[in-house]
């Protein structure tokens, strides 16, 4: 038997604050396999989607099914997780990326790649919810915040390292042997998934009515709030950092992301620790104003200079706030209702995300200007923190 290590949260018993068990390792690997054969895709299914006739309309309406079916099945997710195994529908859910992926080397037809892209969609939605919340059942209560970090660790490594895969196994292999490969990872993340032992989500409590479906959990209603927030800023940055520099003269969008994923690398090794050690003000709060500062440094960003602090300033700030902010949620639900909040969390993110390509677009095409995007960015993150600190400093200590 192991020796217990020793406490690092003050608990009675030290076991207990074990992080770095065979399971939680498992959870790191199955979120890295997954998240690596999604970002395998990024940068290239748009192009095999083009190369059978796909428009841009077409391709939107892809994308945007996926992101439907996605949010539905979070909806689903603790609904079909009672009186089931919920490492069995991470699988299930797996299967079906894997089988989606699989199939769509014989797609040739917009409508065909849309119902694949649903069926994608809709086994992401289900495995990334439940698995969340599995993997928080094996991280100890003391040391939340560390134990979301390094899980989102493995989304960093793979956003660092998928489009680059992707572009290469399309520019040397072609398709078909990309599509393989992003279908392994999927069955990759099933076999380790398979070996977990002993983890599993609570029975609902005695009296608890049956799920139903759930957008968004009025238990985590400030946190989800806060992710749609975000959704909204971090939509500017992924959707809208190349024809920004290209407005402003600036060959490097590629080195913005390189050096950001640097930034949350750095962020998300540290931050946990910090979290669990002195609580999530410490964290949230610089590092949201951290974010505004960087929305404000990009709106004036003329030379690559400040483009690349920008980009760095960037990394840290979202490195921290987005595990600070799913520790803030899962710390404060019943056991029981992890995958209620979980599946609150994740929506409010899409959703934001979603309406800020809408609004931001929209800014762009009425002011003629990209930059125009990160003076809104700036006041989205302005509001993060003032109904943060007027929510986590005021009202919640007003309470009787």
């Amino acid at each position: 038997m192991a020796k217990p290590e020793a406490s690092t949260g003050g608990s009675e018993h030290p076991e207990t604050d074990r992080l770095w068990t065979g399971n939680f390792l498992k959870f790191l690997l199955i979120n890295l396999f997954i998240f690596l054969g999604f970002d395998i895709l990024l940068p290239t299914l748009t192009l095999y989607l083009e190369s059978f006739g796909a428009t841009e309309a077409d391709i939107g309406r892809i994308y945007s099914v996926f992101v439907i079916s996605a949010i539905f099945m979070r909806m689903n997710a603790d609904r079909l997780a009672a009186g089931r195994s919920a490492l069995s529908l991470v699988c299930l859910g797996l299967w079906a990326c894997g089988l989606a992926v699989s199939l769509y080397y014989w797609v040739t037809h917009p409508y065909l790649a849309m119902g694949v892209r649903l069926l994608q969609g809709a086994g992401l939605g289900l495995a990334t919810t439940l698995l969340t919340s599995l993997a928080s059942q094996a991280i100890p209560p003391s040391r939340m915040g560390e134990g979301m970090g390094y899980l989102g660790l493995g989304t960093t490594l793979a956003l660092a390292i998928g489009p680059f895969l992707g572009v290469w196994l399309m520019k040397t292999w072609g398709f078909g042997p990309l599509f393989a490969v992003v279908a392994l990872c999927y069955l990759a993340s099933i076999g380790v998934a398979r070996t977990i032992r002993d983890v599993k989500l609570p029975p609902p409590r005695a009296g608890r009515a049956r799920p139903g479906l759930v957008l968004f959990s009025r238990l985590v209603w400030p946190q989800s709030l806060l992710m749609f927030i975000m959704g909204l800023i971090f939509n500017t940055v992924i959707v809208y950092m190349a024809l920004f520099c290209k407005e402003r003269g600036l060959a490097h969008a590629d080195g913005f992301f390189v050096l950001s994923t640097v930034g949350i690398l750095i962020s998300r090794l540290n931050s946990g620790r910090l979290y669990d050690s002195f609580g999530h003000r410490c964290v949230i709060t610089p590092a949201a104003g951290l974010l505004l500062t960087t929305m404000l440094i990009l709106y004036n960003a003329y030379s690559p200079r400040l483009l690349f602090t920008a980009s760095l300033l960037y990394g840290l700030s979202t490195g921290a706030l987005f595990p600070s902010l799913q520790a803030l949620t899962l710390a404060n639900v019943p056991l029981d209702r992890r995958t209620e909040a979980t599946a609150s969390f994740m929506n409010s993110y899409d959703l934001g995300f979603g309406l800020g390509s809408f609004l931001m677009g929209q800014l762009a095409f009425l002011t003629h200007r990209y930059a125009a995007v990160y003076l809104a960015a700036a006041g989205g993150a302005l509001i993060f923190l003032a109904f943060y600190l007027g929510y986590y400093f005021i009202w919640l200590r007003r309470r009787p």
